[in-house]
């Protein structure tokens, strides 16, 4: 379960690299965290949202625009949507899937936060 701790590990850090790998994307932080990402994500800025997923490729070019950003605030909603902040504005969600499979997984120095949303 992701806790208060490992948000904050997200913050105030900066997204230094996202890898692309076969059926996922991962994002780096600065920090040493890294967030692996196998479900749908919303880019946002200034009220425009791009749709994406973590098992495709190709959806990994919607989140350059976020790298060498520093993350402002990390926030996690009752239905476990990660949302990140950054600095300049924009937001980035990642939304779990409702299947019962793991969604996403959050990676601190306090440890492995998978997330299975039913």
């Amino acid at each position: 379960m992701i806790e208060e701790k490992d948000l904050a590990e997200l913050c105030a850090t900066i997204l230094t690299g996202v890898t692309v790998g076969t059926g996922s994307l991962i994002l780096l932080f600065a920090s040493g965290a890294h967030v692996l990402v196998q479900c749908t994500f919303q880019c946002i800025e200034r009220g425009n949202v791009r749709h994406g997923h973590g098992e495709q490729a190709i959806d990994s070019t919607l989140l350059f625009e976020y790298l060498n950003q520093t993350v402002k605030g990390a926030e996690l909603d009752n239905e476990s949507v990660l949302t990140l902040n950054f600095e300049d504005g924009k937001q980035l969600k990642i939304i779990p899937e409702r299947n019962g499979l793991e969604s996403y997984v959050v990676t601190t120095r306090f440890g492995i936060c998978p997330v299975i949303a039913t």
